[in-house]
């Protein structure tokens, strides 16, 4: 049974934001049920970065979307990617560091959360703006520009933000 189910309630209205909610759910999902099976821990901590790279790239692809669309939330937006970037890091860590069960489960919960509260509260907040433009003239040329970004190892990308 899935952590997480993606229902309307997570729809912004876009098919291309959409679709990365969805594998955004689909990631947590694996770990989640990976974590259920017993699948072997590097397997589990592959997939969790897995879940890092592709918020990076999301991130970078929303936010140049909604700079493109005009939406006057963009600067908050941005630093609440940040924000929830450095939180799922912490997350990542703390199940790189766990050998429980508990733990690891407690942070699959919270990884539902830190997904739910950031689609259905400020994701929402640009859906009404995007009803107001044409959003397809946006996506009609539109290209993303991050197609994956550099993979660094969770450990050197705290080193390299001063946290350790």
């Amino acid at each position: 049974m899935p952590l997480i189910a993606w229902t309307s309630q997570l729809n912004v209205g876009v098919k291309l934001l959409n679709n990365d909610h969805k594998q955004l759910v689909n990631l947590i999902n694996s770990l989640h049920d990976g974590l259920v099976t017993g699948q072997a821990k590097p397997e589990l901590e592959s997939v969790f970065e897995s879940l890092v790279s592709f918020t990076r790239i999301h991130h970078a692809n929303e936010e140049k979307f909604l700079a493109e669309a005009g939406y006057h939330g963009f600067q908050a937006h941005k630093r609440e990617h940040d924000q929830m970037l450095d939180q799922l890091l912490e997350l990542q860590i703390r199940f790189i560091q766990s050998a429980q069960l508990g733990v690891e489960m407690e942070i699959m919960q919270r990884l539902r959360v830190w997904l739910f509260k950031h689609i259905q509260g400020s994701d929402q907040k640009f859906a009404p703006h995007l009803k107001t433009i044409n959003v397809e003239a946006i996506l009609a040329g539109w290209k993303a520009p991050v197609e994956s970004p550099p993979k660094l190892p969770v450990v050197e990308t705290r080193i390299e933000q001063g946290v350790w």
